[in-house]
């Protein structure tokens, strides 16, 4: 099984195949990959190496500030969001409520930091239900409260008047909010229902965004945080210097410039979504729930592990979703890749149904 999505290398070398021979839809990673030019501007900037990273990422946080439209001052950058929402949780360092499923390193993280974690559960549909989480916000004292939106594995999304009353109301209760936007960019509205510029307004709010997954840049491992200033002042207290290597810095610099890939990232997520949605709800064993995010979660009703395998020895990788808490052994998730690839899949998925 698969513990996180996109371990290519590991199946690699039970299949005896090349990672580049493999199909992957355990990862969510862009389907166009990274943009147009990249390779070329980091083997340009490469006599760059021979110097530290500038510490501070002026640059780079200019650059994203201009991005979401907020201050340099609002945000800081890191080893991948996995760094920022370690360096959010130590911040607050105090017993945490995570709605479930979701992804598994934020518990990870605060057992790591030996702190109190409750889980809470999802509807029968996979939502959320904000008044019921609430209403159980005020009768326990937590302190932090930690979201995926869109949420990973589940792929559904809180709008923007629904989060602005949880924040409100956390807001409150004196809760921090630390609220994972990993896939918010695949979303069809974008940025309608990211809470980025409500860092302003609530002080109680860390946003985590990340290169990985929009422009498929997983390897360079580059995230960062938007938070009020003292947010971030807490925040970079505990972070290591030079977390960010200098060719992710100026990776990621090239990539924010390039709005003709982010439209056609949204383009074609929009339109494989939907028939990849579409064609696996023909499949009768099937159960695609409806996403927001690059990826859809699907329910079956046969053995997971089963499928799995199967799929492997056509060298198509899945995300089985039976370590998710939340999730029995009935869930896999799949990314969205592209037309073909997407094509591919379904056909392995009919052929499967014909043994």
């Amino acid at each position: 099984m698969i513990e996180h999505g996109g371990n290519v290398y590991k199946f690699s070398r039970i299949l005896n195949r090349k990672p580049s021979e493999l199909l992957d839809f355990s990862a969510n990673i862009n389907p166009l990959g990274f943009p147009k030019g990249i390779e070329e501007y980091l083997y340009q900037s490469l006599s760059n190496i021979v110097y530290y990273p500038d510490p501070e990422y002026t640059e780079l946080r200019e650059e994203i500030a201009k991005y979401i439209n907020l201050r340099p001052k609002n945000i800081l950058v890191g080893n991948g969001a996995i760094e920022i929402i370690s360096l959010c949780i130590q911040s607050v360092m105090k017993d945490a409520i995570i709605p479930i499923p979701t992804f598994s390193e934020y518990a990870r993280i605060c057992k790591i930091n030996s702190l109190k974690t409750e889980y809470f559960p999802m509807k029968n549909d996979l939502s959320l239900d904000i008044e019921a989480l609430i209403s159980h916000l005020k009768a326990k004292k937590y302190s932090m409260l930690i979201l995926c939106n869109p949420n990973n594995p589940t792929g559904k999304l809180i709008d923007i008047t629904s989060l602005k009353f949880l924040l409100e109301e956390t807001a409150k209760l004196d809760i921090s909010v630390i609220l994972d936007e990993a896939f918010i960019e695949f979303t069809e509205d974008y940025p309608k229902h990211s809470a980025v510029t409500l860092v302003e307004v609530y002080p109680n709010l860390c946003v985590v965004r990340c290169f990985t997954k929009f422009f498929g840049l997983p390897g360079l491992r580059l995230g960062y945080g938007i938070a009020s200033e003292e947010f971030i002042d807490k925040m970079r207290e505990r972070v290591l210097p030079w977390s960010v290597n200098i060719l992710a810095d100026l990776a990621g610099r090239y990539v924010l410039r390039d709005k003709k890939f982010m439209e056609e990232t949204r383009e074609l997520i929009k339109l494989e979504r939907r028939f990849l949605t579409e064609e696996l709800s023909r499949i009768g064993w099937v159960h695609p729930y409806r996403s927001q995010a690059n990826f859809i979660l699907i329910k079956v009703d046969i053995d997971t592990s089963i499928l799995e395998d199967y799929l492997l020895k056509k060298g198509i990788l899945v995300r089985n979703c039976k370590n998710f808490e939340g999730l029995d052994g009935s869930y896999i998730r799949l990314a969205v890749k592209g037309h073909n690839s997407n094509i591919r899949l379904i056909e392995a998925l009919n052929a499967f149904s014909n043994l």
